[in-house]
C-alpha cells in the first residue's frame, strides 16, 4: 500500500534486489524464490513463455492506441519514454531469462511500467489474463536454514497494494490465486498514515484479502516506525491497538519495523561480504547511505571528511546497529519458524483435500456408470434426454446473462451519487480557503456518509491568516516564503480531502458489494433449482449420490501544486557612485573623488500566493482522483463481475456435461454382449468399494492431521 513493500523485501533479502523509485512500481505480481548459496550479485529473472506472449500482444495494442491519438496522462509522465520506444518499435523483445542485478532492475521496471501503460491505454484486461508470474531466483544475506535442514524453500510474492485502484481492480483472479496458495500474508502498513480512522481504513482495504487467506495466516507489518520521534507521536501500544482492532488479529501477529534501516544495514554487510578485503569505506554507496542517515545535516565536504576518517569495523558496527534497530530479523524469524513448523501439516492437508475432492468426483462418476450399465437402454435414453434439456435451459440462461452495459447501468446511479456527493463535499472543504469561507455545513439527511473534520477547518484557516489582511493574494520577496504559505494551505486541505476519499471509497465499496451480491443471487436463483433438480433426478434414477456443486461466485470487488506566480514590481533602489567634485582651498581650485548616494527605478520579482489559485489546483487534482475511482468501478463491472458470472455458468455446464458424457458411454456400452457387461459391472463395483474405503481412510487421517 505504498508503505515500503519493496524496501521491506530488499531488507529481508539483504540488498537492493528489487528496483526502487519515487513513482509507483509494482503492478505485476512477481515470485521471488530465495536460494541458499546463490551469489548475491547474480539474481536470475525468468519470464514464462505465456507472459512473454501476452506482453507482445499488449505492446501491439498500446502501439495501436497511440497511433489513434492516445497519449500518456500527465500524472504518469514517467511512462513517456517507454511509450515513445513502443511507438517507434525500438523496444527489444523480452527474453526468457535475465541474469545480474542491473538487468533484473531494468527488466522488472519495464514489466511493471508496460503493464501500467496498457492498463491506462487499452480496455482489454491484460492483467487479468496473467496466468504465470515472472520468477526471480535470488541469493540472500540472512540464512533462513536451520542447521543442515533447509526446511523447505522460502518464496515471496510481491503484489500491488489494495489501494492501487487502477491496477487492483483488473488483477482479480491472478492475485487471489496467489493469496489462496500462500501460507502467510504480510500486510505492510505505513505508520505515518495511521490516523484516527486507520482501523476502518485497514479493514476496508484488506477485507477481501483476509477473507481469502484467513486471519490465522495474516501478519501486520507496520513500517516506517523510525518516524516516531516524540511522546506526542502515536505510541507502539496505540499502533498495535489500531491494527488489532482493524484486522481482528492477535498481538503476536503484529510487528513494527523500520525497513529502510534494515536495508541500510544489510547493504553494508552485503558489500563487505562480496568485496571482502577489497571493501573500501570511501567508495561504498552503502556507507554513504548510512552516513547520510546518521548525519542528515552534513554537506558534501563534511560527508567526505567522515568517509575518509571512518574505519571499516566502525561502519560495520553502525550497519549492524541499524539492522538490529530495524527489527527485520525478528519478524522474518517468527514467520519462517511458523512456516517451518506448520509446513508438513499444511502441505499434507492441502494435498489430501485436493486428492479427496478428486476421488469423490471419480467415485460419483463410477457409481453412475456402474448403475447406468445395469439399466435398460430405454431408461438411459430417457435420462439423457432429461439431462440434455436441462443443459439447453442452462445454456439459454447463460446467453441471457446481463450485458456489460446492463450491469453498468445497475451500478450507474450508485457511481453517480458517489461522484456527485464526494465532489460536493470535497468542494466544500476546498472553499474553506476563500477570503469569506462558507459556514460549516450541517449534516443533511440522505447523505451517504458524514462530512469529516470540516468543523476544524475554519479555526485552522483563521489561525493561518491571523496576522494577514483579508485578501486573495499575498506577495513574498522569496520563493521559499511563498511556498511555505502555499504548502501550509494545500497540506491541511489535502489531508482532509484524502480522508474524505478514503471514507467515500469505503462506503462505496460496501454498496458495490451489495449490488454485486444482488446480481449474483439473481443468477444463482435462476439456475440453482435446475442444477439441484438434475442431481436429484440422476440420484433417484440410478440409486447413486449426486451432489450439485456449491455456489461459486462471490461478487466483490496527490495533489502537487505548481509554483507561485512570479510578478515583477517596480521599486526604488539606492546606490552609491564615485564622482569628482571641485573645491576651493585658499585661492586654489582642486578636484577630489567623493561617494554620492543616488536612486533609480528597478524591477524585482515578487512571488504571489493566491488562495483562488490554490483552490483551483486542489479542485482539479481532487476531480481527477474521483474520475479515477469512477473508472475503476466501470472496469470492475465490465471485467471482473462479468468474468465471474460467465465462469460460474461454465462450471455448471461442465458439471452437467460430465454426467451427460458418462450416460452416453453407458448407452454405447449397451451394444456389448451381456457377459462382457456383467464383467465390466463387477469391476466397477470393486473399484467403487475400494474408493469408498480409501475416502473413509483419507478423511480419518486428515482429521487426525488437523490441530486440536
Amino acid at each position: 500500500m505504498k508503505a515500503g513493500k519493496s524496501t521491506l523485501i530488499n531488507a529481508i533479502v539483504g540488498y537492493q534486489l528489487l528496483p526502487a523509485r519515487a513513482n509507483p512500481m509494482t503492478t505485476l505480481p512477481t515470485k521471488i524464490i530465495l536460494v541458499e548459496g546463490l551469489s548475491l550479485d547474480q539474481p536470475e529473472l525468468t519470464i514464462p513463455a505465456s507472459t512473454r506472449s501476452l506482453y507482445s500482444t499488449m505492446e501491439d495494442s498500446v502501439r495501436s492506441a497511440m497511433r489513434r491519438g492516445w497519449t500518456v496522462p500527465p500524472k504518469h509522465g514517467y511512462l513517456n519514454g517507454l511509450a515513445q520506444d513502443l511507438e517507434c518499435g525500438t523496444l527489444r523483445d523480452l527474453e526468457p531469462r535475465y541474469t545480474g542485478t542491473t538487468n533484473v532492475h531494468r527488466i522488472l521496471a519495464r514489466l511493471n511500467d508496460e503493464m501500467r501503460l496498457a492498463t491506462l491505454a487499452v480496455e482489454s484486461d491484460f492483467l487479468g489474463r496473467v496466468t504465470e508470474l515472472p520468477e526471480l531466483r535470488a541469493g540472500h544475506l540472512h540464512s533462513f536454514a536451520t542447521g543442515e535442514i533447509k526446511g523447505g524453500q522460502l518464496v515471496i510474492i510481491d503484489t500491488p497494494g489494495p489501494n492501487e485502484h487502477a491496477i487492483a481492480a483488473r488483477l482479480g483472479p491472478a492475485l487471489e490465486r496467489q493469496l489462496a496458495n500462500a501460507h502467510v500474508l504480510l500486510a505492510v502498513l505505513d505508520y505515518t498514515q495511521m490516523g484516527g480512522d486507520a482501523a476502518a481504513d485497514i479493514e476496508s482495504r484488506l477485507a477481501r484479502h483476509v477473507e481469502i487467506i484467513g486471519k490465522e495466516r495474516l501478519y501486520a507489518v507496520v513500517n516506517k516506525v523510525d518516524a516516531r520521534k516524540s511522546v506526542d507521536d502515536l505510541s507502539a501500544a496505540d499502533t498495535r491497538e489500531i491494527v488489532r482492532h482493524g484486522l481482528g488479529i492477535e498481538e503476536k501477529q503484529i510487528f513494527e519495523v523500520a525497513a529502510n534501516w534494515g536495508l541500510l544495514g544489510s547493504r553494508v554487510l552485503t558489500e563487505q561480504c562480496l568485496q571482502d578485503r577489497e571493501f573500501q569505506v570511501a567508495r561504498s554507496p552503502a556507507a554513504i547511505a548510512v552516513l547520510r542517515e546518521l548525519y542528515p545535516l552534513d554537506d558534501e565536504t563534511e560527508l567526505n571528511e567522515r568517509l575518509a576518517g571512518m574505519e571499516p569495523e566502525h561502519l560495520v558496527g553502525d550497519a549492524s546497529r541499524f539492522l538490529k534497530k530495524s527489527k527485520i530479523l525478528p519478524l522474518v524469524e517468527t514467520v519462517i519458524n511458523r512456516l517451518r513448523n506448520d509446513a508438513a501439516p499444511q502441505v499434507m492437508g492441502a494435498g489430501l483435500q485436493r486428492y479427496e475432492a478428486a476421488m469423490t468426483e471419480l467415485a460419483g462418476v463410477i457409481a453412475l456408470k456402474r448403475s447406468a450399465d445395469e439399466r435398460d437402454a430405454e431408461e438411459i435414453e430417457v435420462q439423457l434426454a432429461t439431462l440434455g434439456a436441462e443443459m439447453e435451459e442452462l445454456q439459454s440462461h447463460k446467453e441471457r446473462l446481463p450485458s456489460v452495459r446492463a450491469l453498468q447501468e445497475r451500478f450507474h446511479s450508485k457511481i453517480d451519487m458517489f461522484a456527485t456527493e464526494l465532489g460536493s463535499q470535497g468542494h466544500q472543504i476546498i472553499q474553506m480557503l476563500q477570503v469569506e469561507p462558507p459556514k460549516t455545513p450541517k449534516k443533511q439527511k440522505g447523505r451517504i456518509w458524514a462530512l469529516p473534520l470540516v468543523h476544524n477547518m475554519k479555526t485552522f484557516i483563521d489561525n493561518v491568516f491571523s496576522d494577514k489582511p483579508a485578501r486573495d493574494e499575498y506577495e513574498f520577496a522569496t520563493l521559499e516564503e511563498a511556498n511555505q504559505l502555499k504548502n501550509v494551505l494545500a497540506g491541511a486541505v489535502s489531508e482532509q480531502l484524502r480522508e474524505l476519499l478514503d471514507l467515500g471509497r469505503s462506503e462505496l465499496d460496501a454498496q458495490v458489494r451489495e449490488i454485486s451480491a444482488a446480481i449474483v443471487e439473481e443468477q444463482e436463483r435462476k439456475v440453482r433449482g435446475l442444477i439441484e433438480r438434475a442431481a436429484r433426478t440422476l440420484s433417484t434414477a440410478f440409486d447413486v449420490d449426486i451432489k450439485p456443486p456449491p455456489p461459486g461466485i462471490t461478487g466483490h470487488i496527490k495533489t502537487d501544486l505548481g509554483d507561485p506566480v512570479t510578478r515583477m514590481v517596480e521599486n526604488e533602489e539606492k546606490y552609491e557612485v564615485i564622482e569628482e567634485q571641485r573645491i576651493w582651498w585658499t585661492l586654489w581650485l582642486f578636484t577630489r573623488e567623493v561617494s554620492v548616494t543616488r536612486t533609480r527605478k528597478v524591477e524585482v520579482p515578487m512571488y504571489v500566493v493566491s488562495r483562488e489559485s490554490v483552490m483551483t489546483q486542489l479542485q482539479a487534482a481532487f476531480d481527477a482522483q474521483i474520475a479515477e475511482v469512477r473508472e475503476v468501478l466501470q472496469v470492475y463491472v465490465a471485467k471482473q463481475l462479468t468474468a465471474e458470472l460467465t465462469a460460474y455458468y461454465d462450471g455448471l455446464q461442465d458439471y452437467l456435461q460430465l454426467y451427460h458424457d458418462t450416460l452416453t458411454r453407458s448407452l454405447e456400452g449397451q451394444r456389448q454382449d451381456k457377459e462382457r457387461r456383467r464383467e465390466h459391472g463387477k469391476a466397477l463395483r470393486e473399484i467403487e468399494q475400494e474408493l469408498t474405503a480409501e475416502l473413509e481412510a483419507f478423511r480419518d487421517y486428515r482429521l487426525r492431521l488437523s490441530p486440536a
